[in-house]
């Protein structure tokens, strides 16, 4: 296990290699740093180390699909925010529409990014009634692992016709056992005192890097805490009666 030091260091270090359009490496515990922020934002596993210079079993990429895309079999409407969605902020991904599922938030409620919003904001949401959610479109992706002195390519899949998956508040994960625990309800103590007006849209989790549970907007107000960590901080939303990690 990396020191504390020692993965701030990293992440300093993963940060200029993004900046000049690097991939970063890493052991494999971790997954990847790429130069595309979007792609961070909608990752499940903290990235975390950079290696100067790879050795036996690193990994470029992730070695299992997390997001899965599936059909709309019927129109599917998408609220912002969940159980409460101040400002009433949904869409609709209509019947035949590409949807990727995250998690069940509940047995009726799912988390979800729409693909043809892009990295536009918000592409995640919560679909009132995942019913909505028709059959697996398939996936194809590849991930690079470092194998007797060179980068070896492997080739990963979902395949097409699956239902969406029912258990409550778990994400696929790259690691074993390849689920991951959503906690949509992180808890933290005493609100602060301290007010932040947000200036940029974004998205609150679970941790840093991680699910996504919230959207929050330019303007809303946030109380900070003084808990930080990669470029994260945890807060309380007043608007949405939660706490969450943020980048503020």
């Amino acid at each position: 296990m990396m020191t504390h030091l020692a993965k701030r260091a990293a992440l300093l270090t993963a940060a200029v290699a993004a900046a000049i359009g690097l991939v970063t490496v890493v052991s494999p515990e971790h997954t990847v740093t790429v130069a595309n922020a979007a792609a961070i934002d909608d990752d499940d596993d903290v990235p975390v180390a950079q290696a100067a210079q790879p050795k036996e079993g690193d990994i470029r990429g992730h070695r299992r699909i997390l997001i899965v895309d599936y059909l709309a079999a019927k129109d599917c409407k998408v609220n912002a925010n969940y159980p409460v969605n101040p400002g009433g902020h949904s869409w609709v991904i209509r019947a035949g529409a590409k949807i990727a599922w995250r998690f069940n938030v509940t047995g009726k409620v799912a988390a979800v990014s729409d693909p043809a919003r892009g990295t536009g904001f918000p592409h995640w949401g919560f679909v009132e009634d995942s019913s909505c959610i028709g059959q697996s479109t398939g996936q194809k992706s590849s991930y690079e692992q470092y194998e007797h002195g060179k980068w070896v390519k492997h080739e990963i899949s979902f395949p097409a016709g699956q239902p969406m998956p029912r258990r409550i508040l778990f994400g696929r994960s790259q690691f074993s056992p390849f689920w991951k625990a959503v906690d949509c309800h992180p808890d933290h103590g005493s609100v602060p005192g301290t007010k932040h007006r947000m200036t940029h849209n974004r998205t609150l989790r679970d941790a840093p890097h991680r699910f996504v549970i919230g959207n929050v907007y330019a303007d809303w107000e946030v109380r900070p805490t003084s808990v930080h960590q990669d470029g994260y901080t945890k807060v309380y939303v007043p608007s949405l009666h939660r706490w969450g990690w943020l980048q503020l």
